[in-house]
């Protein structure tokens, strides 16, 4: 079993993080007949936690864990705060594989969206 973890910074504002809830919802309905598992998680503001679905994919079983950061740019939270917490993970859990895959704004074809939906 494998799991992709959305993780974006959340916000106070509900709909905000809302629109992240409904990314992963389409996530799950493109892929309900494979052996991924989509969770998401925000790192400030609201729920759950990136600590909380991290453990939530390991009690499903997921051997190996992918982290997607919801961020156009590498900031603090992208490159030390998720590296941070894969990293205490790994420790504990040195036979699961942990993935950190590049934040939205180094995704090939970011540029492309830009310019069809301008």
């Amino acid at each position: 079993m494998e799991a992709l973890i959305i993780v974006a910074h959340g916000s106070k504002m509900k709909s905000s993080n809302d629109e992240i809830v409904t990314i992963v919802e389409k996530i799950k309905e493109s892929n309900e007949n494979t052996n991924l598992h989509v969770f998401h998680a925000f790192l400030e503001l609201s729920e759950p936690s990136l600590f909380i679905t991290i453990n939530n994919a390991i009690n499903k079983n997921c051997k190996k864990i992918k982290i997607f950061p919801y961020f156009l740019a590498a900031g603090k939270h992208v490159l030390e705060d998720i590296p941070c917490e894969i990293k205490k993970f790994k420790k504990q859990y040195p036979e699961l594989e942990f993935i950190l895959l590049p934040h939205i704004g180094l995704c090939n074809g970011i540029e492309n969206m830009i310019i069809s939906n301008s």
